[in-house]
C-alpha cells in the first residue's frame, strides 16, 4: 500500500460501501486513508440477493428505523444528482389486513406514520383489484397505502456507494482475503504478509462477520437466517401500475420485477446456519438439503396463494443476519480499542444502509456515545453458533411483518 490506512472496512457489500463513502464524505478521514477489503467482488454475495424494498412503514416498536430509511432515500437522490445511476422505483406499497391481529398492526403503522410525518392513507382493498389482479383482495377487510415507498436494485445501490467512495479517493482491495490479529489492545489487519494497525477497523462483512471476529475470540450477536423469494415468468398480471403488496396474514410480500412478479413468503419455522458452515462464496450454497428449492415453504402457503397463476422462473435465497431482538449492530466491540461492528441488518439492510452508515460515522466523530441503541455489547457474551441462540434469531425473523 502506498499509504498506511487510517480506517479499514472489512466487507464490500451494501453496508461496507455505504460506510466507506459516508466516512470519506464526512471529511473526518481523507478518502485515501480508507481501505475497503473483501475476498469477493463488491456486492456479489448477500447484497445482490436482497429484495431491495425501501419501506418506511414500521410499527411503533421500530419507529427508530424510519429516520434511517428516510436518510437512505435522501442519499439515493443525492447519488443520482451526482451522476450515479440508481433508479428508485417509487411505486408505493399497499399493506393489507384480514384478521384482528393484522388490523391492529395497520393501526399501529398508521399511528406511527402520523407521528413520524410519513405519508399514508386508508383505502379499500378491492379498489386495487386492477393493479393487483393476481391477488384475491376480497379476503382482506382493510388496507393502508404508503405512496412514497418503493424498491431499488441492491447491487446498483451498493455500486453507487462504491463509485462515490472511489471518487473521494477510497481504496478497494477486492479478491484478497484478510485476517484479524491481536496487537496488544488493538486489532491489526493482515493482507498477504503485510499487517496494518489503523485507527479503526470496521467489520461490515454481513453473514461473514463472525468468521472474522472468531479469529480474535469475539463475535457478532447475529445469525445467518435463510431469506428466500421467487420470481415468476413474465406476465401481464405484473402491470405497469403494480405497487408493492404486503399481506401479513399470508406472510407475503411482492413487488414488480421487469414484467414479472417478485414475491417472498416468510417462514414460521426458519432455517439458520452456524457461521462456520457458511462458505466464502454463496454460489451453489444450499441452506437446507431437504428443501433446496424452497418447496416446503411454497407448499405450506399453497392454500393462501390460491389465486396465483404465473409460473415460477427463479428461486433466490441468501443469508439475512438477524439478532435476537431484531435490531441492528453498530458500534465498538468490547475488549478492543479500535474494533467496531456494522452488522445485524434484520432484513432491512438495503433500506437502512445510508442511515446506518451515518450512525457508524458518529463513532468516528465522537458524536455517538456508549449508550447507543445498536451497541453490539447489549447482549453480553453469546455463543452465536449454539442451537438456542440460532433459534432466537430465527424467531426474530419469523416475527417480522414490515417490508
Amino acid at each position: 500500500m502506498s499509504r498506511e490506512p487510517e480506517v479499514i472496512v472489512l466487507g464490500a457489500g451494501i453496508l461496507g460501501c455505504a460506510l466507506a463513502w459516508r466516512l470519506a464524505a464526512s471529511n473526518l478521514v481523507g478518502g485515501k486513508a480508507i481501505l475497503v477489503i473483501d475476498p469477493q467482488p463488491a456486492a456479489s454475495q448477500a447484497t445482490s440477493r436482497a429484495a431491495g424494498l425501501l419501506s418506511v412503514a414500521r410499527p411503533a416498536a421500530r419507529s427508530h428505523w424510519i429516520p434511517l430509511v428516510q436518510k437512505t432515500l435522501t442519499i439515493v437522490d443525492e447519488l443520482n444528482r451526482a451522476g450515479q445511476s440508481v433508479p428508485l422505483h417509487r411505486c408505493g406499497s399497499l399493506h393489507l389486513a384480514a384478521s384482528a391481529r393484522t388490523q391492529a398492526l395497520l393501526a399501529d403503522y398508521e399511528a406511527t406514520a402520523a407521528s413520524s410525518d410519513v405519508s399514508c392513507r386508508r383505502v379499500q382493498p378491492q379498489e386495487w383489484a386492477g393493479r393487483l389482479p393476481w391477488l384475491d383482495l376480497k379476503r382482506f377487510s382493510e388496507a393502508l397505502w404508503f405512496p412514497e415507498e418503493g424498491y431499488i436494485d441492491p447491487y446498483l445501490l451498493a455500486s453507487a456507494y462504491g463509485s462515490a467512495a472511489r471518487a473521494l479517493g477510497v481504496r478497494f482491495s477486492l479478491g484478497r482475503p484478510a485476517s484479524l490479529v491481536e496487537n496488544g489492545s488493538r486489532v491489526a489487519v493482515r493482507i498477504d504478509r503485510t499487517e496494518h494497525t489503523p485507527t479503526s477497523v470496521w467489520v461490515a462483512a454481513g453473514a461473514w462477520s463472525n468468521s472474522l471476529l472468531s479469529q480474535l475470540g469475539a463475535s457478532a450477536p447475529q445469525a445467518a437466517v435463510r431469506s428466500q423469494y421467487w420470481i415468476t415468468e413474465r406476465t401481464s398480471l405484473a402491470n405497469g401500475h403494480m405497487p408493492i403488496a404486503l399481506a401479513a396474514d399470508l406472510r407475503l410480500y411482492a413487488r414488480p420485477e421487469m414484467g414479472a412478479i417478485l414475491f417472498g413468503l416468510r417462514e414460521t419455522n426458519g432455517v439458520a446456519v452456524a457461521s462456520r458452515q457458511l462458505p466464502d462464496d454463496l454460489a451453489g450454497f444450499v441452506f437446507d438439503a431437504d428443501d433446496a428449492a424452497g418447496h416446503a415453504t411454497l407448499e405450506a402457503c399453497a392454500d393462501l396463494l390460491n389465486h396465483w397463476s404465473p409460473g415460477l422462473r427463479h428461486y433466490i435465497t441468501g443469508p439475512s443476519c438477524y439478532t435476537p431482538d431484531g435490531d441492528f449492530l453498530v458500534g465498538p466491540v468490547a475488549g478492543w480499542d479500535n474494533l467496531k461492528l456494522l452488522a445485524g441488518c434484520n432484513g432491512a439492510g438495503i433500506a437502512v444502509s445510508g442511515g446506518l452508515a451515518e450512525a457508524a460515522v458518529g463513532y468516528e466523530s465522537g458524536a455517538a456515545n456508549s449508550s447507543g441503541p445498536y451497541l453490539p455489547t447489549r447482549f453480553g457474551s453469546c455463543d452465536v453458533d449454539a442451537p438456542a441462540f440460532l433459534a432466537r434469531c430465527i424467531a426474530a425473523r419469523a416475527g417480522k411483518t414490515s417490508g
